[in-house]
């Protein structure tokens, strides 16, 4: 493995061991070794353990009883309830961008929409994903509430790393995953707050039920 700089140590295993969850390089239930992952990266434990402490507390890893961390657990309740919660959040989201969304803003989600249609063409996983992730992103920012934005950055990770496992499980759900984002740009551009809202449902409930059928529980 390559080992990192000194600079911003957690910063940089925070990233390396988030991105090795989110693509199921790490499974979930497996255990993460501070001892290990110093001794790969070339660096002390102390960074390593502020990274992990990080990472727990975006829910990409839990603490056991014993001190240690392994990689959080995916259940089919759990898989039913985030989606719950992120459509909650995100409905809200969509229907403002579409209220407050200008010239500007409208440009930026255009670019992120790219992404996802060259993604879902080309069949490039980290592109989709890349640029659904940057359309929440932009989503949040554009509505204007410190509060959900910071709620749902939280579960961003989580989101993505759900996404990863239904899209390369299913790839061919992913042109319909992509109708449904387009459908939410194209009520942002029309101002249409109804229209964007309903179009994230509608995409968060087909990744809900990809994720429960590609997933082995």
């Amino acid at each position: 493995m390559k080992k990192v700089s000194r600079n911003n140590l957690s910063d940089q295993i925070f990233g390396y061991i988030s991105r090795k969850i989110i693509k199921n390089e790490l499974l979930p239930g497996e255990t993460i070794y501070e001892t290990k992952v110093s001794k790969d990266l070339g660096v002390s434990r102390s960074p390593v353990r502020d990274a992990l402490h990080r990472l727990e507390q975006i829910h990409l890893v839990d603490r056991t009883p014993r001190g240690s961390y392994e990689v959080t657990r995916l259940s089919k309740k759990f898989i039913e309830n985030f989606y719950d919660t992120v459509n909650i959040l995100y409905r809200y989201a969509a229907a403002r961008s579409a209220r407050l969304s200008g010239k500007k803003e409208i440009e930026s989600f255009s670019r992120a929409m790219s992404k996802v249609t060259e993604g879902i063409e080309k069949k490039d996983f980290d592109l989709y994903l890349e640029g659904v992730t940057h359309f929440g992103q932009l989503l949040l920012k554009v509505a204007q509430n410190p509060i959900v934005e910071k709620i749902a950055m939280e579960l961003m990770p989580t989101a993505e790393r759900i996404q990863w496992m239904a899209v390369t499980s299913l790839p061919d759900r992913m042109a319909e995953l992509g109708d449904h984002v387009r459908e939410g740009f194209e009520g942002i551009c029309e101002k249409n707050p109804e229209k964007a809202a309903r179009a994230f449902t509608r995409f968060a409930g087909l990744h809900r039920s990809i994720a429960i059928e590609s997933f082995s529980w």
